[in-house]
Protein backbone atom coordinates (compact mmCIF):
# COMPACT_ATOMS: atom_id res chain seq x y z
CA UNK A 1 0.00 0.00 0.00
CA UNK A 2 1.61 3.34 -0.84
CA UNK A 3 2.47 5.84 1.76
CA UNK A 4 2.52 9.58 2.08
CA UNK A 5 6.08 10.52 0.56
CA UNK A 6 9.08 11.31 3.29
CA UNK A 7 9.23 14.63 4.37
CA UNK A 8 11.83 16.82 2.83
CA UNK A 9 14.14 18.81 5.16
CA UNK A 10 13.53 22.70 5.33
CA UNK A 11 16.02 25.25 5.32
CA UNK A 12 18.99 23.29 3.45
CA UNK A 13 20.90 26.57 3.19
CA UNK A 14 22.59 28.30 -0.03
CA UNK A 15 25.51 27.00 -1.91
CA UNK A 16 28.26 26.48 0.42
CA UNK A 17 27.46 24.56 2.64
CA UNK A 18 25.62 27.23 5.07
CA UNK A 19 22.33 25.97 6.81
CA UNK A 20 19.86 28.28 8.18
CA UNK A 21 17.44 26.80 10.97
CA UNK A 22 13.88 26.57 9.18
CA UNK A 23 11.21 29.16 10.71
CA UNK A 24 8.44 28.85 12.62
CA UNK A 25 6.53 29.52 9.45
CA UNK A 26 8.05 26.65 7.42
CA UNK A 27 7.98 24.39 10.48
CA UNK A 28 3.89 25.18 10.54
CA UNK A 29 3.63 24.48 6.52
CA UNK A 30 5.70 21.08 6.79
CA UNK A 31 4.06 20.00 9.99
CA UNK A 32 0.78 20.56 8.16
CA UNK A 33 1.79 18.95 5.07
CA UNK A 34 2.71 15.73 6.93
CA UNK A 35 -0.66 16.14 8.54
CA UNK A 36 -2.60 16.37 4.93
CA UNK A 37 -0.61 13.63 3.22
CA UNK A 38 -1.34 11.03 5.86
CA UNK A 39 -5.07 11.98 6.23
CA UNK A 40 -5.03 11.76 2.51
CA UNK A 41 -3.56 8.45 2.46
CA UNK A 42 -5.66 7.05 5.12
CA UNK A 43 -9.01 8.54 3.06
CA UNK A 44 -7.59 5.93 0.37
CA UNK A 45 -7.19 3.34 2.60
CA UNK A 46 -10.54 3.24 3.91
CA UNK A 47 -12.08 3.11 0.15
CA UNK A 48 -9.79 0.37 -0.35
CA UNK A 49 -10.99 -1.37 3.13
CA UNK A 50 -14.65 -0.89 1.70
CA UNK A 51 -13.82 -2.60 -1.51
CA UNK A 52 -11.86 -5.58 0.07
CA UNK A 53 -14.91 -5.77 2.53
CA UNK A 54 -17.18 -6.44 -0.18
CA UNK A 55 -15.18 -8.89 -1.93
CA UNK A 56 -14.69 -10.98 1.19
CA UNK A 57 -18.55 -11.13 1.36
CA UNK A 58 -18.90 -12.22 -2.36
CA UNK A 59 -16.59 -14.65 -2.19
CA UNK A 60 -17.84 -16.21 1.33
CA UNK A 61 -21.35 -16.29 -0.69
CA UNK A 62 -19.60 -17.99 -3.45
CA UNK A 63 -17.92 -20.89 -1.18
CA UNK A 64 -20.82 -21.34 0.27
CA UNK A 65 -22.66 -22.33 -2.88
CA UNK A 66 -19.49 -24.14 -3.85
CA UNK A 67 -19.82 -26.17 -0.61
CA UNK A 68 -24.03 -27.13 -1.24
CA UNK A 69 -22.89 -27.85 -4.54
CA UNK A 70 -20.36 -30.30 -3.43
CA UNK A 71 -22.43 -32.08 -1.14
CA UNK A 72 -24.93 -31.94 -3.93
CA UNK A 73 -22.73 -34.06 -5.73
CA UNK A 74 -22.67 -31.72 -8.83
CA UNK A 75 -18.70 -29.87 -8.40
CA UNK A 76 -15.59 -31.62 -6.92
CA UNK A 77 -13.94 -31.32 -3.39
CA UNK A 78 -11.02 -29.55 -5.29
CA UNK A 79 -13.34 -26.10 -6.46
CA UNK A 80 -14.57 -26.05 -2.84
CA UNK A 81 -10.65 -25.96 -1.59
CA UNK A 82 -9.93 -23.32 -4.10
CA UNK A 83 -13.05 -21.30 -2.96
CA UNK A 84 -12.02 -21.51 0.74
CA UNK A 85 -8.44 -20.64 0.26
CA UNK A 86 -10.00 -17.13 -1.70
CA UNK A 87 -11.88 -16.17 1.08
CA UNK A 88 -8.73 -16.89 3.21
CA UNK A 89 -6.68 -14.29 0.93
CA UNK A 90 -9.15 -12.08 1.13
CA UNK A 91 -9.67 -11.95 4.64
CA UNK A 92 -5.93 -11.48 5.15
CA UNK A 93 -5.87 -8.20 2.89
CA UNK A 94 -8.74 -7.41 4.93
CA UNK A 95 -6.79 -7.31 7.87
CA UNK A 96 -3.60 -5.76 6.83
CA UNK A 97 -5.97 -3.13 5.69
CA UNK A 98 -7.43 -2.80 9.63
CA UNK A 99 -3.77 -2.75 10.62
CA UNK A 100 -3.16 0.04 8.32
CA UNK A 101 -5.61 2.23 9.28
CA UNK A 102 -5.08 1.65 12.97
CA UNK A 103 -1.46 2.12 13.11
CA UNK A 104 -1.96 5.22 10.64
CA UNK A 105 -4.33 6.42 13.92
CA UNK A 106 -2.25 6.29 15.93
CA UNK A 107 1.00 7.73 14.48
CA UNK A 108 -1.04 10.70 13.51
CA UNK A 109 -2.46 11.01 16.87
CA UNK A 110 1.02 11.30 18.20
CA UNK A 111 1.90 13.91 15.50
CA UNK A 112 -1.16 16.03 16.09
CA UNK A 113 -0.75 15.55 20.02
CA UNK A 114 3.43 16.16 19.77
CA UNK A 115 3.37 19.55 20.68
CA UNK A 116 1.34 19.29 23.55
CA UNK A 117 2.99 16.64 25.04
CA UNK A 118 6.04 18.78 24.54
CA UNK A 119 4.88 21.87 26.30
CA UNK A 120 4.19 19.29 29.61
CA UNK A 121 6.33 19.68 32.02
CA UNK A 122 8.66 17.01 33.00
CA UNK A 123 7.77 14.37 34.81
CA UNK A 124 10.14 12.58 37.43
CA UNK A 125 10.75 9.04 37.81
CA UNK A 126 7.61 7.40 38.89
CA UNK A 127 5.82 10.71 38.61
CA UNK A 128 1.97 10.29 36.37
CA UNK A 129 -0.26 13.07 35.27
CA UNK A 130 -3.23 13.25 33.54
CA UNK A 131 -4.69 16.40 31.42
CA UNK A 132 -8.06 16.27 29.31
CA UNK A 133 -6.15 14.63 26.21
CA UNK A 134 -3.03 12.59 27.44
CA UNK A 135 -1.64 10.54 30.72
CA UNK A 136 1.50 10.11 31.31
CA UNK A 137 4.32 7.95 33.65
CA UNK A 138 7.47 7.62 33.46
CA UNK A 139 8.44 4.65 34.85
CA UNK A 140 11.96 4.12 36.13
CA UNK A 141 11.56 0.39 34.60
CA UNK A 142 14.00 0.49 31.31
CA UNK A 143 11.58 -0.75 28.17
CA UNK A 144 12.67 -2.89 24.94
CA UNK A 145 10.68 -4.64 22.52
CA UNK A 146 11.48 -7.65 24.16
CA UNK A 147 8.82 -6.50 27.12
CA UNK A 148 6.21 -7.04 24.86
CA UNK A 149 5.29 -10.88 25.34
CA UNK A 150 4.90 -10.11 29.17
CA UNK A 151 2.35 -7.56 28.41
CA UNK A 152 0.91 -10.07 25.92
CA UNK A 153 0.50 -12.34 28.36
CA UNK A 154 -0.88 -10.68 30.69
CA UNK A 155 -4.10 -9.64 28.54
CA UNK A 156 -4.45 -12.65 27.43
CA UNK A 157 -4.73 -14.06 30.71
CA UNK A 158 -7.21 -11.12 31.79
CA UNK A 159 -9.35 -10.47 28.35
CA UNK A 160 -9.22 -13.62 26.38
CA UNK A 161 -7.65 -12.49 23.24
CA UNK A 162 -4.63 -11.18 22.10
CA UNK A 163 -3.02 -7.57 23.13
CA UNK A 164 -4.37 -4.83 19.84
CA UNK A 165 -1.34 -3.94 19.00
CA UNK A 166 -1.26 -1.31 16.33
CA UNK A 167 2.20 -0.36 15.53
CA UNK A 168 5.37 -2.77 17.38
CA UNK A 169 8.63 -0.53 17.03
CA UNK A 170 9.29 1.35 13.93
CA UNK A 171 6.82 1.11 10.95
CA UNK A 172 6.48 3.06 7.26
CA UNK A 173 4.59 5.20 8.77
CA UNK A 174 6.63 6.41 12.33
CA UNK A 175 9.88 6.45 9.37
CA UNK A 176 7.77 8.94 7.08
CA UNK A 177 7.01 11.10 9.96
CA UNK A 178 10.03 10.69 11.52
CA UNK A 179 9.63 9.91 14.64
CA UNK A 180 11.70 7.33 16.07
CA UNK A 181 9.54 4.66 17.41
CA UNK A 182 12.29 1.30 17.68
CA UNK A 183 11.49 1.20 21.25
CA UNK A 184 7.57 1.49 21.55
CA UNK A 185 4.65 0.41 21.00
CA UNK A 186 1.04 1.18 20.39
CA UNK A 187 -1.60 -0.62 21.76
CA UNK A 188 -5.60 0.52 19.76
CA UNK A 189 -7.00 0.66 23.18
CA UNK A 190 -8.54 2.98 24.64
CA UNK A 191 -7.24 4.31 28.21
CA UNK A 192 -10.86 4.73 29.81
CA UNK A 193 -11.73 0.97 28.56
CA UNK A 194 -12.42 -1.28 30.92
CA UNK A 195 -9.33 -3.16 29.35
CA UNK A 196 -7.49 0.05 28.48
CA UNK A 197 -7.36 1.05 32.23
CA UNK A 198 -6.20 -2.86 33.04
CA UNK A 199 -3.15 -2.55 31.03
CA UNK A 200 -2.30 1.30 32.44
CA UNK A 201 -2.28 -0.50 35.74
CA UNK A 202 0.03 -3.52 35.07
CA UNK A 203 2.19 -0.97 33.00
CA UNK A 204 2.11 1.49 36.33
CA UNK A 205 2.94 -1.60 38.61
CA UNK A 206 5.63 -2.65 36.55
CA UNK A 207 7.63 0.34 36.32
CA UNK A 208 6.89 0.59 32.58
CA UNK A 209 6.97 4.16 30.86
CA UNK A 210 3.69 4.99 28.46
CA UNK A 211 1.31 8.27 27.09
CA UNK A 212 -1.87 7.15 26.74
CA UNK A 213 -3.68 9.50 24.55
CA UNK A 214 -7.88 9.85 24.67
CA UNK A 215 -8.13 11.14 20.90
CA UNK A 216 -6.45 13.79 19.14
CA UNK A 217 -9.79 15.75 19.04
CA UNK A 218 -11.40 16.17 22.26
CA UNK A 219 -14.50 13.69 22.76
CA UNK A 220 -13.39 11.52 19.72
CA UNK A 221 -12.07 8.00 20.15
CA UNK A 222 -10.50 8.17 16.76
CA UNK A 223 -6.69 7.53 17.28
CA UNK A 224 -6.96 6.77 20.48
CA UNK A 225 -4.50 4.49 22.33
CA UNK A 226 -1.96 3.40 24.85
CA UNK A 227 2.00 4.53 23.54
CA UNK A 228 4.05 2.27 25.85
CA UNK A 229 7.63 2.91 26.11
CA UNK A 230 9.40 6.77 26.40
CA UNK A 231 7.70 9.49 23.98
CA UNK A 232 9.01 9.35 20.52
CA UNK A 233 11.42 12.01 19.15
CA UNK A 234 12.20 13.01 16.19
CA UNK A 235 14.28 11.30 14.02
Amino acid sequence: MALLAPVLGLGQGAPGGSRSAPTDSELARSRNDVIQKTKETRAGAETLLALHEAEVKRITAEYQRRRELYHQGFISRTEVIQAEQAVAQAMLRLEDDKRFLSETDTALTEFTMRDELLRLPGLALGGYSETNTLLRFNGAAGFTLAEVTKIERFFSQSFGRGLPISALGQTVTHERMRFDHRNAVDVALHPESVEGQSVLNYLRQAGIPFVAFRGAIPGAATGAHIHIGKPSPRL
